[in-house]
């Protein structure tokens, strides 16, 4: 909605239109009746991306056939606004009157939800592809997550007990306060130390009315024995291609489990294996540089583990590492009142979506959080440090930071130097693909590494164009593959069911309204 201007004219709405029912667009030929404009109004008020609603066009067949009563729709539209609790805002003061192919159609643009929960006939609604549908228990308690309204990492886990933490590290951790501090801290108790930093809490159990100390979910990410068994979703996926798209099968993938220094620590080492180290001559002195800023991109994993929302189950933090960029995808989206622009002005405040695991992090031994609210400002300039591109910050559908590896023209050249078996092993378990491995790749030839069939290149260049297309939109349909490369439904239907047995896609919903979207 942002590439649009405040008010939409003929060739914009043509285009919006053209483009189909999507989760942000709805077509309406006719007003409903204002409950029921109520929720689909409120669905889109509470969706991050906001939407838009367009009367006077056929649902089913994308036709405009115009209103013969606009007047009388604005009305339903500003009394269907009244019945959501609070009020719906709109990004125009009120309903927009535009005339399209000499037909009149009204519009209804909803911004992007800021913090707010909408309800509407007793029900929180929520516009999910091209349906809007009552919020489960669930989405409404990730809802409030995601919004910080409730705090996820001071609840306690249910499942489990003190038995699950690893009481060795909570004494490191107090040996090390106690260096830094100069002095022994006044509580030894490791149990009483993690009540006082919100790690351990107490709960009443309903069968005999006791009051048990249990860890809460800060307390067990940072300090349990497995926490992976109780959050599937606090991991880390680190996945290698050696081509540009990751059209190909992963070169290497990695699961990266433990508490949250151990996966930073192993997500560190995965880059550092793979991002080469260069030198070039200046005097007598060699001097050596990493093709990107290692400290950059750890300090990103870093912000990747505080800022990501681990309510959302089945949400693990994907790093792919292409050859001629890094992404870092953080499950959820920016904190209310943090901008993406700000992100790229370096403006970016200090506001942890876990505050507990940031506070512990940051009096850790390791420096994980040694630059409290100046990290994104960091990243900045370690890239244009080594003339590099500005790291960009997307949210399609998350949180997503993109290096690039391409220098400028004014750079040194690099040399690689070194061998893998130089880099750090990794810690947790490794998955290797049938491809050849990052040595037998450096001294292929490039006749070896290029497909000797002309269908499999064109079928490749298809679905790059599809990749780059979804980094922009965050998700492709089938018909919107078929607009974006010219090829049969049949074509579209295999070159994406290709993407998703390569663990590149998944698919969500049926039938039509079936998506793709980044695995």
């Amino acid at each position: 909605m942002d590439k649009w201007g405040l008010k939409l004219n003929e060739e914009e709405l043509k285009v919006l239109i053209q483009g189909g029912e999507t989760a942000t667009i709805e077509f309406k030929l006719n007003p409903p009746w204002a409950a029921e404009m109520a929720q689909r109004l409120c669905g889109f008020a509470n969706s991050p991306l906001g939407g838009i609603l367009i009367f006077g066009v056929e649902d089913a067949t994308w036709k405009i056939k115009g209103l013969e009563n606009p007047a009388a729709t604005i009305d339903e539209v500003i009394k269907g606004i009244s019945l959501v609790n609070p009020p719906v805002p709109l990004v125009e003061p009120d309903p927009q009157l535009v005339i399209v192919e000499g037909k009149t159609l009204v519009i209804a643009r909803v911004p992007p939800n800021k913090g707010i929960l909408y309800q509407a006939g007793g029900a929180y609604w929520l516009r999910r592809g091209t349906l809007t549908r009552p919020m489960s228990t669930a989405q409404v308690a990730e809802y409030l997550n995601r919004q910080g309204l409730i705090s996820w990492e001071t609840q306690v886990n249910s499942r489990a007990t003190l038995d699950d933490l690893d009481l060795k590290k909570v004494e490191r951790y107090l040996q090390y306060l106690a260096e830094v501090v100069g002095r022994p801290s006044r509580i030894s108790d490791p149990i009483e130390l993690l009540k006082l930093l919100e790690c351990v809490a107490s709960i009443v159990d309903p069968t005999n009315g006791k009051t048990n100390p249990r860890p809460t979910n800060a307390g067990m990410l940072l300090f349990g024995e497995a926490p992976r068994y109780f959050y599937p979703q606090a991991e880390i996926i680190c996945t290698y291609y050696q081509d540009e798209s990751g059209v190909r099968r992963y070169d290497d993938r990695r699961i990266i489990s433990g508490t949250i220094l151990e996966q930073i620590d192993q997500a560190h080492a995965f880059l550092k294996l793979y991002t080469p180290v260069a030198a070039h001559i200046e005097g007598f002195h060699r001097i050596e540089e990493a093709a990107l800023p290692l400290e950059a991109l750890r300090e990103a994993v870093v912000n990747a583990v505080v800022h990501r929302d681990y309510s959302l189950r089945g949400e693990a933090i994907r790093i792919f590492y292409y050859a001629n960029r890094v992404e870092i995808h953080s499950p959820g989206m920016l904190v209310p009142d943090l901008t993406l622009e700000e992100l790229k002005q370096g403006k970016s405040r200090s506001k942890p979506r876990n505050p507990v695991i940031a506070s512990l992090l940051r009096d850790m031994p390791g420096n994980y959080m040694e630059r409290v609210g100046t990290g994104i400002p960091f990243i900045i300039n370690q890239m244009q440090a080594l003339n590099l591109p500005a790291p960009e910050f997307s949210q399609p559908g998350e949180f997503v930071v993109t290096f690039w590896k391409q220098p400028s023209p004014l750079a040194k050249p690099l040399t690689r130097i070194g061998t893998q078996s130089e880099q750090p092993p990794l810690l947790d378990e490794k998955v290797k693909s049938n491809q050849p491995g990052i040595n037998q790749i450096n001294s292929l030839a490039p006749s070896t590494l290029s497909s000797s069939r002309p269908a499999e290149n064109e079928r490749e260049g298809r679905q790059k164009r599809a990749l780059e297309y979804m980094r922009q939109h965050g998700y492709i349909t089938n018909r919107e593959y078929q607009e974006l490369t010219g090829v049969s439904e049949s074509t579209a239907t295999r070159d994406l069911e290709v993407l998703v047995e390569r663990g590149r896609l998944k698919r969500t919903g049926r039938g039509p309204s079936r998506r793709y979207v980044l695995e």
